[in-house]
């Protein structure tokens, strides 16, 4: 009943996560498809074996529609990097939640050096995060309070991407053209 009930505040409010967007993150969002696959030629040519197997698993299956999604609970994490420098970095598993808000979703990684809060909403492109990454040193400012032209201190940083979950027990997030360290970002969720 609770996620009939979220589901439906989130197709009632569609553009709730366009209408937040910075410029430079819609711009970002937008380049999704473009990103992905640079960056994904770039892990297919470097990456560890290991690490594409991984790859491979997290990117597996179509995403559910937004309706379906089970997204509330508690998760292990697990960050990809893709691209840039080092062609696929695989994190270590931390720990995440999702908790429900109304209007969407509130998107908390609670452990690790980097972590990051933020929601997800509805938008034409499907679910979509708005977080802020910081380090864990650094109280969080909202992802709405950041000025429209700030890319990162390296301590702050903004996030945006597609959410999608492709089973009741794992999803993923889509970060294109991240603000630190890489040129595409797979944060993998699993419980």
């Amino acid at each position: 009943m609770l996620r009939t009930a979220v589901c439906l505040a989130l197709l009632a409010s569609p553009l709730a996560a366009q209408d937040m967007l910075r410029s430079a993150d819609q711009v970002r969002l937008d380049a999704l498809d473009a990103a992905a696959g640079s960056a994904l030629l770039t892990a297919l040519a470097g990456g560890g074996r290991g690490d594409l197997d991984l790859l491979q698993e997290v990117m597996e299956g179509a995403p559910l529609a937004p309706i379906q999604t089970t997204l509330p609970g508690d998760w292990q994490c697990r960050m990809l990097k893709l691209g840039d420098e080092a062609a696929l970095v695989v994190y270590a598993a931390f720990d995440c939640t999702i908790t429900t808000d109304g209007d969407g979703f509130i998107l908390t990684k609670t452990t690790g050096s980097q972590r990051l809060t933020g929601r997800i909403t509805l938008a034409p492109e499907g679910m979509v995060l708005t977080a802020t990454g910081h380090v864990a040193e650094v109280e969080p400012i909202a992802y709405a309070d950041l000025a429209d032209d700030f890319e990162t201190d390296g301590t702050l940083w903004p996030i945006v991407g597609r959410v999608e979950q492709p089973a009741p027990d794992r999803a993923r997030i889509l970060m294109p053209l991240p603000a630190l360290e890489s040129e595409f970002d797979v944060l993998s969720l699993r419980r």
